[in-house]
Formats: C-alpha cells, structure tokens, sequence
C-alpha cells in the first residue's frame, strides 16, 4: 500500500506541477485527496529537493521523511523533517527550507530503509559514514551507503532502499 501511495503521490505531482500549478498548491490537492480517500490511515511521506542553479541553493520540503544529508568538504549538514507525513489530515503544515549550497557539495537523500538497517539509532551512522568516505563519485558513494545497510542487516535489505546522490558541479 506504501508504494501504491508514492507513486500515486509522485505521479500527480509531476503533473501538476508540469500543468503550472505551485508547489504548495499541488501538495494540498495530493494531501487533500489522500485523507479524504478512505476511513483507514493513508498517508505518505514527502521529500522534495528542488535545486536552483542560479541562485546556489537547494530547497528541501520535508513532511515525515528521513534527513537529507549535504556534505561539503568534511562538514556534514543535516535537514530534519518536522512535519506530519500528507494525507494524515487535511490541514498540512509545509515548511520550505532554503540551504546554499557550492561547488563540490553532496546532497544525499535516502528512505527509511537505509537508515533504519542499523540497530542503534542514537548515532547517526549516514552522518558518520559520509564523514569518513574518501571519495566524492556520488555512483561510489550510492554503492557503498546501499551496501553497508545491506551489511548492517546481516546481508539482506531488511526494507525497500532509495538512496539518491547528487554533486554539486560548476559549469566552468
């Protein structure tokens, strides 16, 4: 039903948002329809990442979705969610946080799958492995973040895994 719910959520936003509606305005209508969809809980997470190029910044729309990650050099920014999932009700609450970001900057944005495949939760173990890693190929990093929470569960993907690595590049 999870997956039903982000690719209906996915779908419709693409178009509306293709069709010229805002985003805000696009994220009501989906949450809308969601919680006026059935008497059960339907709901599902939101993690928008919209990237503006001119301006050198990335802004983040979070409600009930895992931490995005930005790494620039060794320091690790951390953007939380501290909103309610859309379609829990129909008053939704979206805080846009606007984050510069420069040349060489990580964004790594992932699902609760990966960072719930590590037992202890009270170190941020994404932070601390984005901390350590040495290279900068964001193709390296997705393939040794996804095998670590692979190796974090004994081997086998305890949960559906996204992870999404981008780098920041300045056209020269």
């Amino acid at each position: 039903r999870a997956r039903e719910n982000s690719k209906m959520v996915i779908t419709r936003l693409k178009k509306l948002l293709q069709s010229g509606f805002e985003k805000e305005e696009s994220i009501n209508f989906i949450n809308n329809t969601l919680s006026l969809r059935t008497k059960e809980d339907e709901f599902a997470t939101l993690d928008m990442c919209v990237l503006d190029l001119y301006e050198g910044n990335v802004s983040l729309i979070k409600n009930g979705a895992c931490s995005t990650y930005i790494k620039n050099k060794k320091n690790i920014s951390i953007i939380k969610s501290e909103e309610m999932p859309i379609g829990v009700g129909l008053d939704i609450v979206l805080k846009e946080k606007i984050v510069p970001v420069s040349d060489g900057d990580i964004i790594l944005i992932c699902s609760d799958g990966l960072l719930d495949s590590k037992e202890d939760f009270k170190k941020d173990w994404i932070e601390e492995f984005l901390k350590n890693v040495s290279t900068n190929n964001v193709q390296k990093i997705s393939d040794m973040i996804l095998a670590e929470a692979i190796d974090n569960n004994y081997g086998i993907a305890g949960d559906d895994i996204t992870v999404i690595v981008a780098k920041i590049i300045k056209r020269k």
